[in-house]
């Protein structure tokens, strides 16, 4: 597979596992698939990992032998006393022919090809880890959108039923039903209310805002078949109309093995760390002899006035050992040993650091799961106390500012499921 098809299949697999209803899959997709296209650093990656597979392939051909091949003419005159031609001079175009083989023998190029794979893998799982940040971005810039458009909405509906209810202790207060300070509890809470909904409309801004700077174009969101229908009939209780949560592994056991097999940030330090020892090896090489092998062959023309034509064959075999480089080699070890133990232990603290934010994912991800069943009852038990204090109000029995009490304790219900819901699904990708 290559690495066109590879980034086309995680591609894939990422949307398959959202399993949402198709109107909001499609639309979903969509986003991610635009912002694939969009981000500039997929570009940037890709040329990365190009750059990489050529390096890759420098290294193999440093097996192949070095074939050089020089050719040289010129003009020589040469004038002696006394001289035996019948000139007294010595004119010759003396050509050369010299073909030179190399091949040098020894462990360090298999050192460096190994490095180059090693290499190689890095670029492909920080290509991987790049594509998975950016699909992660959108993935959670599109539920903030909509997060924040219940929110809106919920603020939206607060203030509506607060200006009927300001509206309804003013006429009581014309029939001295209410005393003025009904009415004044009635405007704070009103007022209260406007400031929330400008604070979601602002929140919802940004949130668009946010989602353009990752997908490249404005949200074409539609929740629904048909524009008349309103979000706030299904908010803020009915989040599996809009998502359903990624498939997850069934422990947090599981979940661990999972992310030190396959999280590519953690394997990148992994292949950093055998790098790294093969830097040593590559160092300690310093210390060694070297051989290698040199075969030439030279044709030489008119090189004399006695020779015109001279064949050369030559073999060499060289051994070279290092005695002293200004003690390079030595410090050159040294630092590949100190290089060495700092990749192991960054290594070491991505694996701790990796195994607490699953842990911390997967509690989060509970608590939030208990927490949205309570939630749900609260809002529930908001509606029915909300209803009863309005009754009761209407009979003397409660005032208004029970009644006031009552809405906001439903709308801040409504909010705080609201923002669980997004929470767990924003938890569940992002262990995902």
């Amino acid at each position: 597979m290559n690495t066109k098809q590879k980034k086309q299949y995680f591609l894939a697999m990422f949307v398959l596992l959202l399993f949402c209803n198709p109107l909001f899959s499609e639309e979903l997709r969509d986003v991610l698939i635009d912002s694939f296209n969009f981000y500039p650093d997929i570009k940037k990656g890709k040329s990365d990992l190009d750059i990489a597979k050529k390096d890759l392939q420098i290294s193999k051909s440093d097996f192949l032998p070095s074939l050089d091949l020089t050719v040289s003419q010129g003009r020589k005159i040469s004038k002696s006393n006394p001289d035996t031609s019948k000139y007294n001079y010595t004119n010759l175009n003396p050509t050369t022919i010299d073909l030179e083989i190399s091949q040098p023998i020894g462990a360090t190029k298999f050192l460096n090809f190994k490095s180059a794979k090693n290499s190689f893998y890095i670029s492909e799982l920080k290509n991987k880890s790049l594509i998975q940040d950016i699909l992660y971005k959108a993935t959670k810039n599109y539920y903030t959108l909509l997060k924040d458009r219940f929110l809106l909405d919920v603020a939206v509906k607060n203030e509506n039923n607060l200006i009927q209810k300001f509206e309804a202790t003013e006429k009581r207060f014309g029939f001295r039903d209410v005393t003025k300070t009904d009415v004044f509890q009635a405007q704070a809470r009103l007022s209260e209310a406007v400031s929330k909904r400008i604070e979601a409309e602002n929140n919802y801004d940004i949130a668009v805002s946010d989602f353009k700077s990752i997908v490249g174009r404005d949200p074409k969101i539609n929740w629904f078949k048909d524009s008349k229908d309103k979000i706030t009939s299904s908010n803020p209780k009915d989040w599996s109309r809009f998502v359903n949560l990624p498939r997850l592994p069934l422990t947090l056991e599981d979940s661990i093995v999972l992310a030190l097999e396959n999280n590519p940030d953690f394997l990148q330090l992994k292949m950093e760390v055998e790098n790294a020892k093969l830097d040593i090896k590559k160092k300690g090489l310093n210390f060694a002899p070297e051989f290698s092998i040199t075969g030439s062959y030279v044709k030489s023309l008119e090189s004399s006035r006695t020779i015109e034509r001279k064949n050369e064959y030559e073999l060499l075999a060289d051994f070279t050992v290092p005695l002293f480089n200004k003690g390079h080699n030595f410090y050159n070890l040294d630092k590949a040993k100190n290089n060495a133990l700092s990749v192991e232990n960054a290594y070491q603290s991505k694996k701790i650091t990796l195994k607490h934010e699953v842990r911390s994912s997967w509690k989060k991800i509970q608590s939030l799961i208990s927490s949205i069943k309570s939630l749900e009852k609260s809002v529930e038990s908001n509606l029915v106390a909300l209803e009863g204090v309005t009754k009761e109000a209407g009979v003397g029995t409660r005032t208004t500012l029970n009644i006031l009490d009552a809405e906001k304790e439903l709308t801040q219900a409504e909010a705080n499921l609201v923002n669980a819901q997004f929470n767990l699904v924003n938890s569940s990708y992002q262990l995902l």
